[in-house]
């Protein structure tokens, strides 16, 4: 006989890349540490390569920056499920080059994750 419920295959990690934009790398290195450790409390691996930044202002557009273009091909080789950002804003500063961001990465299976409101429930324990 067939038991009822077969045995599940063990979940494999979740792929994550992390993604930071600032002029100041010291800033960028505290976001993408953030970002890290959300990742780790979630028990998503972080791909590698996968921390990538952009030393730039957020109003700069995203497929001028290199960090986000690495990111793009990440998503484009299937490598990532999800991006951890900041805060939404790091993909696209106006609603409109957001929304083409974030449609680019869900055609290809990929998620956009803040860490902001996921950070201050790991903080007040509101994640357990």
């Amino acid at each position: 006989m067939f038991p009822i419920d077969p045995p599940r295959a063990p979940r494999q990690p979740t792929a994550v890349a992390l993604y930071a934009a600032d002029p100041d790398p010291g800033t960028v290195r505290g976001m993408l540490a953030a970002a890290a450790g959300v990742a780790e409390a979630r028990g998503w691996t972080v791909v590698d390569g996968g921390a990538v930044s952009d030393d730039c202002l957020l109003t700069e557009a995203p497929q001028s920056r290199p960090g986000w273009n690495r990111l793009r091909e990440l998503a484009e080789l299937r490598r990532i499920a999800i991006v951890l950002v900041p805060a939404l804003g790091h993909i696209g500063f106006t609603w409109a080059v957001w929304l083409a961001e974030q449609r680019f990465l869900h055609c290809r299976g990929v998620s956009v994750v803040s860490v902001e409101p996921m950070l201050d429930a790991i903080l007040t324990g509101e994640n357990r």
